[in-house]
């Protein structure tokens, strides 16, 4: 096991300052989200054949808060209704979940057919974590949602609708200076077996500027992922090291460094993150190469919120590089964060017959053995140069109208040197009737339509045909 001075020096400054305050009463309080999704989606494989992917989810999220004493606060998510088929998220349970394994018993017992009642859910607890708050900073300690700038690389989740999550088991100080603050963090992804050196450890940095006299934010997030071989359970084979990979695992040091800027006034809104990846997968090649890692994306948003008009306009655009398989001792591919989302379909939902985006390495297989894609909103932006200009007109406080134009063009051939595919992806057109008839109260209607470019097509392998979705999703925050 790793020891680390960093991690044993902020406990010890940490339990000095805790058993200097008494402690008081604790004050309970409770927030969460409950929401509800139903969606279908024709023609996911863009080949014209009359499939459609039919369901819909629900799910509970509590987050209480304890303040146990002065400056001491204790926070906790719990995640009620999940669903098994994606853990460790927040996807929601499929609604209709069935007692039964959906084949012929002796019982009726475990029959679907024969039920009457559905299956009960256990309750996991994706979050626990204090902070400790001192004159000039803050101790985070425990496992901790991880977020930063336009969430594009570290996103905690907390949309209305978000499905997946970052948390990190984790140890911290906040240092506020003025309009500035510094967050050194020591992470622990994984401890396996304390008598071994097969640790996965996360040294983070955050330096964050924040003047609210000028609406101005500006931040570094640095994250450096060490592991020894010992450590390295990294997908080999998928998609890392290519054609030529053979399993074999080898040191991991990956660093990610993203930079943020953004002035939100009233009428506008500009943001801007970018992020850089380097240093080695932990994947070794035929050769004996630890795949080295080159990827870069970059995000940005603008708002125009004109005084007096009920209309908002707004642009997404950005890039994301593409992995080249012709480098098997190189992944050049970034992957946004699947919560970073620009269009109900595209970037959002696996489409296609082939692996476009270059995203297996997140997604897996998103195709049964019928070779139909059988998984959710399990896809990212990669491999990509994309722009999604919107409009929203605001009918009253109740009801809005939002219209979203998503274009997008392959930044990288994925299908190797032997193929000439089109780099057009196409566009999307999504329009949602908003409803709120109170604060923490959304009810979404939404319909996304498809017009897939020649890059679908794969040079001429497979087919481009129209695909649309429609979807209706309601939430409840408290």
């Amino acid at each position: 096991m790793q020891k680390n001075a960093v991690f044993f020096v902020t406990l010890i400054i940490f339990s000095l300052g805790l058993f200097q305050h008494s402690a008081s009463a604790g004050d309970l309080e409770w927030s969460g989200l409950y929401r509800f999704e139903g969606n279908f989606i024709k023609n996911s494989e863009l080949s014209g054949e009359d499939r459609e992917l039919t369901y819909g989810l629900h799910h509970l999220i509590l987050r209480p808060k304890i303040v146990a004493g002065d400056g001491l606060t204790l926070y906790g998510q719990f995640n009620i209704m999940n669903n098994a088929g994606y853990p460790n998220s927040q996807m929601g349970q499929v609604w209709g979940s069935g007692i039964g394994a959906g084949k012929p018993t002796n019982s009726g017992e475990d029959s679907n057919t024969l039920s009457e009642r559905q299956k009960s859910e256990t309750i996991e607890v994706t979050q626990l974590y204090l902070t400790h708050a001192q004159e000039y900073g803050a101790l985070l300690l425990g496992r901790a949602p991880l977020h930063f700038g336009l969430g594009m690389t570290h996103n905690a989740g907390r949309g209305l609708f978000d499905h997946w999550y970052d948390t990190r088991d984790l140890v911290g100080y906040k240092i506020i200076v003025g309009n500035l603050y510094f967050l050194p963090m020591f992470g622990k992804p994984s401890e396996s077996n304390i008598q071994q050196p097969d640790d996965v450890n996360d040294y983070m940095f955050q330096f964050n500027y924040e003047n609210p006299e000028t609406d101005l934010q500006l931040g570094v997030f640095y994250h450096w992922r060490k592991a020894s071989a010992q450590g390295s359970d990294a997908p080999a084979g998928n998609p890392l090291g290519g054609a030529g990979n053979q399993g074999a695992i080898g040191d991991v040091d990956m660093r990610t460094v993203n930079i943020f800027a953004l002035r939100d006034s009233e009428n506008i809104r500009l943001g801007l993150e970018a992020a850089f990846q380097s240093g080695h997968s932990g994947v070794l090649t035929a050769s004996g190469d630890n795949v080295a890692l080159g990827g870069f994306g970059v995000a940005t948003e603008v708002s125009y919120r004109p005084e007096q008009s009920k209309w908002r306009w707004g642009l997404k655009a950005g890039t994301a590089s593409g992995d080249d398989p012709g480098t098997p001792a190189k992944f050049e591919g970034f992957i946004f964060d699947r919560n970073y989302d620009i269009g109900m379909l595209m970037f959002n939902r696996p489409l296609g017959r082939a692996d476009f985006l270059s995203t297996q390495l997140v997604t897996g297989n998103v195709r049964g053995a019928d070779n139909r894609i059988n998984r959710a909103d399990v896809e990212a932006i990669s491999n990509v140069i994309y722009a999604a200009p919107s409009a929203t007109y605001y009918f009253n406080d109740r009801w809005s109208v939002d219209n979203t134009l998503i274009w997008g063009r392959l930044a990288e051939n994925p299908l190797g040197a032997n193929f000439n595919p089109s780099h057009d992806l196409g566009f999307e057109y999504d329009v949602s009737l908003n409803f709120s008839p109170r604060k923490g109260v959304m009810w979404v209607n939404q319909a996304g339509f498809l017009f897939p470019g020649a890059a679908w097509e794969g040079d001429g392998q497979f087919e481009s045909k129209f695909a649309f979705g429609l979807v209706t999703k309601a939430a409840i925050s408290f």
